[in-house]
């Protein structure tokens, strides 16, 4: 039953797999939630700038005229 050894290598490799992966969610998962938070972050930053923007274009429609 030469098989047999095949079956055990392959079903070893896929526990292997398994726990590689499950070892692997934590940080992917952590990731994502600071990605998010930075991606927030960034959101705001850009509309403050916006805002800014628009009250210099405001300041500047007024002094013109």
């Amino acid at each position: 039953m030469p098989y047999l050894w095949s079956v055990i290598v392959v079903l070893v490799a896929l526990v292997g797999l398994g726990l590689a992966v499950a070892a692997l969610l934590g940080p992917v998962k952590r990731f994502g939630v600071v990605a998010g938070v930075a991606r927030e972050q960034l959101g705001r930053d850009a509309g403050l700038i916006n805002a800014r923007v628009a009250a210099l274009k405001v300041r500047l429609a007024e002094r013109r005229a």
